[in-house]
């Protein structure tokens, strides 16, 4: 069986895995948030948009924090946030609202402050 490595294939190894740019950490809790209130402005300022540009994304990340992500790893993020939300509200276990300070500037600058980390563990 002759399996042949295409392009595709060779771009796609080399994005999600070999780059040596990429960081392999976890989110910090601060680019939790980042990404959270990017997606929700986004989705406020296209109501009509089918899709999220998540390279967009990660090319705001790596300017504001100086790590690059890959889009596998945006993506499974938001999305896992997304399944912790449904089943949440399917419990109907809310908790009290969280101290949390979001505003938006002109140049479209995401300023996040919060009084506790530990909100973020129902993400």
């Amino acid at each position: 069986m002759n399996k042949r490595i295409t392009p595709k294939r060779i771009r796609q190894r080399w994005t999600n895995n070999l780059d040596p740019r990429l960081c392999r950490d976890p989110f910090d809790e601060i680019e939790k948030l980042y990404m959270i209130e990017w997606v929700k402005k986004y989705k406020i300022q296209n109501p009509s948009a089918d899709k999220i540009p998540w390279k967009k994304l990660i090319l705001e990340m790596k300017d504001k924090f100086g790590k690059l992500r890959t889009e596998n790893k945006v993506k499974n993020f938001w999305h896992s946030q997304e399944r912790r939300q449904r089943r949440q509200l399917h419990q109907n276990t809310s908790q009290g609202p969280s101290e949390i300070k979001i505003t938006f500037h002109q140049n479209e600058d995401i300023n996040v402050t919060y009084k506790d980390f530990n909100f973020l563990d129902k993400f």
